[in-house]
């Protein structure tokens, strides 16, 4: 389980301020905001399956996660 956190904290260090950006963007635009979340979150899935968000933990939080 804990092999998970460091890919969990980069997976929220990017998804969030992403989502942030596409609710202001879209936020009247329901439709829109939806579709932009549902790639949001499989661009998220997609880069889970790498080692991106690890390595963007640890950049942003300090090499000891």
């Amino acid at each position: 389980m804990t092999a998970y956190i460091p890919t969990l904290l980069g997976c929220l260090l990017l998804g969030v301020p992403v989502l942030l950006l596409a609710w202001i963007a879209f936020r009247r635009e329901r439709k829109l905001l939806l579709v932009a979340v549902a790639v949001i979150v499989v661009g998220l899935g997609y880069l889970a399956t790498t080692r991106m968000p690890e390595g963007i933990a640890k950049l942003v939080l300090g090499k000891q996660i």
